[in-house]
């Protein structure tokens, strides 16, 4: 017991010399009073005695309720640590509420409005988010976190705003329908966004990324094709300028394996052209491709192209280019933007592949009817292409095209011998039989 008082007096000493940041009573024995049980709490504290402990706060709380935040913070520790050995489910329950009363008084009577706010949310969620009853008071404490911090909110609330969207919207869906479900899914998508260009750890932020996209994922039927095309798409096609909800189109669609659909190539325009970047115009890119629009994926090609900050994106904008001629009909080109491709990516058979294709393709185009062995030279030319890509079932399919013994020798020529193939092809090959 000597100890005990001895430690009191050494806090009561130690708070009655460093007051700064205190705002005690200007009332002497007021003043005393409340020096007395600030130092008598902090005692307790150090001793776990949380139930005692809360006997000076709650006098503090009455008699001198802004002398400092850190008796709400404090406060706040204690009953979480009494509601953690409690099992008097009423008791607790005062205490939750007693818990987020706390906030307010902070929020009353000290700045940082918006940080605290953001730690109410988090502690009621905590606190409530398995009970239903209580998701009403959690959607209002997290819109206004997230209203008050943008995108300063605690990485720690981005996760858990989504996942009690979910459980609201199961439990009680007129209240939190569909579309809001999927407007916080963005808000939040938005605010990582932000975090990310701030340069915030990246790699935290595609874990918080990828949980809250599974938080959406889970909810049976909430996130289909069926109802961006119903319930987004009329929206945007009305006003095609809502960027809000082209996003949303854009976004959801990835995650429910809609963009074959036209409505994201329509969204992903929007989206583009207010963020562009190296995916997006390689995969619009692609999309158009084969959708039978190679102009259009022509466009993007080039522009990812431009956008490319590796040797691998550079090698793929290039390639997607080359398929885009060649679909245009453009083979010189095609072939040109092929060979691009394979300088930075030597021996890719997709590239020689490709140039194989242009060759085997161009018998039309390019035969002159005045010598059968000369007009077969395309198909002599697209086989060591297809030898280098390694692709042995085209490499067949061109053999079966060489021109045949008799007709190299009719025309006075000997297998082996360099002939070289003209048209846009000019390329030199070693003649050879079927």
């Amino acid at each position: 017991m000597k100890s005990f008082f001895t430690a009191l007096f050494v806090l009561l000493t130690t708070f009655s010399i460093a007051q700064d940041g205190w705002n005690w009573p200007e009332d002497p024995d007021l003043k005393s009073q409340a020096m007395e049980r600030q130092a008598y709490y902090k005692l307790l504290i150090a001793q776990s005695k949380y139930n005692e402990a809360m006997k000076p706060l709650n006098w503090l709380y009455t008699n001198n309720p802004d002398l400092n935040q850190s008796i709400y913070i404090e406060g706040i520790d204690c009953i979480e640590n009494i509601i953690k050995s409690s099992d008097d489910s009423n008791r607790k329950e005062r205490l939750q509420d007693s818990l987020l009363w706390m906030y307010d008084q902070r929020i009353e009577y000290f700045d940082n409005d918006a940080s605290i706010m953001d730690r109410k949310a988090f502690a009621a969620f905590k606190l409530y988010y398995r009970t239903p009853s209580k998701y009403s008071l959690l959607a209002d404490l997290y819109a206004k976190a997230y209203e008050m911090n943008g995108p300063e909110i605690s990485t720690f609330n981005l996760n858990p705003y989504m996942l009690l969207a979910k459980n609201y919207h199961q439990s009680t869906p007129d209240k939190m329908p569909a579309e809001k479900v999927l407007d916080i899914h963005t808000q939040i998508s938005d605010i990582i966004e932000e975090k990310r260009r701030n340069g915030e750890n990246a790699a935290k932020l595609d874990k918080e990324q990828s949980k809250t996209d599974a938080w959406l994922s889970s909810i049976p039927g909430i996130l289909t094709c069926d109802f961006i095309e119903k319930q987004l798409v009329p929206k945007f096609k009305s006003n095609p300028a809502d960027l809000s909800t082209a996003k949303k189109i854009f976004n959801y669609s990835l995650q429910a394996k809609c963009i074959d659909q036209p409505y994201w190539l329509e969204a992903s325009e929007a989206v583009y052209k207010e963020n562009p970047s190296f995916k997006l115009a390689y995969t619009m890119g692609s999309r158009y491709n084969n959708n039978g629009e190679p102009r259009k994926a022509l466009q993007y090609y080039e522009e990812a192209s431009t956008l490319a900050s590796s040797g691998e994106e550079k090698y793929d904008a290039l390639i997607g280019q080359a398929v885009a001629n060649s679909k245009l009909g453009n083979k010189s080109r095609s072939r040109t933007l092929a060979y691009e491709a394979l300088s930075t990516k030597p021996g890719s058979s997709e590239a020689y592949n490709l140039i194989g294709n242009l060759y085997f393709t161009s018998f039309d185009d390019c035969r002159g009817d005045k010598s059968i062995v000369m007009d077969r030279g395309v198909f002599l030319a697209a086989y060591k292409m297809y030898e280098k890509s390694g692709n042995k079932s085209q490499m067949q399919a061109s053999k079966e095209q060489f021109p045949s013994i008799e007709e190299i020798f009719n025309e006075g020529m000997e297998e082996g011998q360099s002939i070289t193939v003209g048209c846009w092809i000019n390329e030199s090959v070693s003649l050879q039989r079927r």
